[in-house]
């Protein structure tokens, strides 16, 4: 099974690139850029690519070992044959000394990103994908534990990885970002991780190279940036490393081909190795497993089981319940709410408005402070109309619609009408003892009736909370209001 998706670039520069100029702290606008990406994606799969053992990757370090042993998202072409190879090279990352990868006949070939308005561009990029490979991840190295060593952490090693190989056709650091976060929202779209950098299971290197105005786009030398773990990250490296090659070329020196780190600190990359080749790696055919075949029909059948990509579900939720596209963006980053929300809309009562705003307000809270996913809550499409039933049938008022979703966020397994009983949370709907209530206050409190005649119309915000507080939250504000004082 799959357990990580690799996303990279090649060296294939769109020559789009020399029409779109980027300054950076050079004194003249004639440098270009070329950038192309790695994105290293952690599927969600059980098991690594050729090893039962569990792809699990934050239990205990060193516990999930066993060394011995969705393209058509991005409109690509499964090819019917692919093989793999081996890549041999020693560091305490591979502890089998090579890497099992794809490099000759690779699984899938062609595809695009297309970036333009809905990305806050003002012009149009695609980003074409060159081929995709299948491959093992590598053990993860952990530095700064103990002075002048590196810990290698190997339940990673030998995790699948699928290995996304784009042209270069990527010119600005803020081009790259917004590949990276539309990879980002359609992987998760369509189930394949959740993306997350800060977990790692979303790693992105970024290969960079410069040349002036009217230079060969290929003339230019490729650095690769590596381990960058946020967008912001991303941008600051790309044009660091940008301002540093024309800095080196400028000042008569040459550009090496070097692997680098980012300090967002300082603002600057720092060497980490010498680049290596393709001949460095001695590639060889993998013995062990033979080519791997997949026919039409297998094809067509993913093809046919795939969920409606992002692009066209945010054209048809926006426009076809009149929401902005901002509130459905909101959605679609949490797997599952999209559903939730058209599920909960299916039944035709209540606003689409309404709706929106409680999934990413109120529900996107009780995520963020419980630290959880959508998926791994009880929270079902029916819980959350019955607690919009109540709202809107003035059962309950809006603290106590919100104070139900915390309960059943919480665990509690009654139905929503149970909890609101139990509580006594059921809105007061007689007038006549209203009124008394509020008269009983306003005899209690003739000092703040003569400041609120005064002017300070404040003093209603008192009042309101006098009557919520005896009667226990059960009064709706807009049933009093009209019996405030005058």
């Amino acid at each position: 099974m799959l357990s990580v998706l690799r996303i990279r670039n090649i060296s294939a520069p769109n020559s789009a690139c020399s029409a779109l100029r980027r300054a950076y702290t050079t004194p003249a606008p004639k440098w270009n850029t070329t950038i192309g990406l790695e994105l290293h994606v952690q599927l969600s799969a059980k098991q690594k690519l050729f090893s039962p053992a569990s792809a699990k990757w934050d239990d205990p370090a060193n516990s999930n070992i066993d060394l011995p042993g969705r393209f058509l998202a991005l409109d690509g072409t499964v090819q019917p044959t692919s093989a793999f190879d081996r890549k041999h090279y020693f560091y305490a990352d591979q502890p089998l000394g090579y890497q099992i990868t794809q490099s000759a006949r690779p699984i899938g070939r062609g595809g695009q990103i297309e970036l333009g308005s809905a990305d806050g561009l003002s012009y149009t990029r695609r980003v074409r994908i060159h081929q995709l490979q299948l491959e093992q991840d590598t053990a993860k190295s952990i530095h700064n534990v103990y002075p002048g060593y590196v810990l290698s952490d190997l339940n990673r090693a030998g995790v699948a990885l699928v290995e996304i190989v784009s042209e270069a056709d990527m010119c600005t650091a803020d081009e790259a970002a917004h590949y990276v976060r539309r990879m980002q929202t359609l992987l998760r779209h369509i189930g394949v991780s959740n993306c997350n950098m800060e977990e790692g299971s979303l790693r992105c290197d970024v290969n960079v190279s410069v040349f002036r105005d009217g230079d060969d786009p290929l003339s230019g030398t490729r650095c690769e940036l590596k381990n960058l773990n946020s967008l912001k990250v991303i941008r600051g490296a790309i044009e660091a490393e940008s301002a540093r090659q024309i800095a080196v070329i400028e000042s008569g020196q040459t550009v090496g081909q070097e692997t680098r780190g980012y300090d967002a600190r300082t603002n600057t990359t720092f060497l980490q190795r010498s680049k290596e080749t393709a001949p460095d790696y001695r590639y060889m055919p993998e013995p062990d497993i033979p080519p791997v075949r997949v026919t039409e029909a297998w094809v067509d059948a993913v093809r046919n089981a795939m969920p409606e990509l992002p692009d066209r579900l945010l054209a048809r939720v926006t426009e076809h319940y009149g929401l902005l596209r901002d509130e459905v963006e909101t959605m679609m980053g949490e797997p599952g709410c999209i559903a939730l929300f058209e599920a909960v809309m299916a039944t035709g009562k209540h606003d689409a408005k309404r709706v929106a705003s409680w999934i990413t307000s109120e529900i996107f809270g009780q995520l963020a402070y419980r630290n959880q996913k959508l998926a791994d809550s009880q929270l079902t499409p029916q819980l959350l109309d019955d607690i919009l039933d109540a709202l809107a049938n003035s059962q309950v008022t809006s603290a106590q619609a919100k104070q139900l979703l915390i309960e059943l966020m919480d665990g509690d397994k009654r139905k929503v009408g149970e909890l609101i009983e139990a509580h006594g949370w059921r809105v007061m709907d007689d007038q006549s003892e209203l009124r008394n209530i509020i008269a009983v206050l306003l005899e209690k409190h003739p000092n703040e009736i003569a400041d609120y005649r005064a002017g300070n119309k404040r003093r209603m915000n008192f009042f309101v909370g006098k009557v919520m507080g005896a009667t226990k939250g059960q009064a709706k504000p807009q049933d009093f209001l009209d019996s405030k004082p005058e």
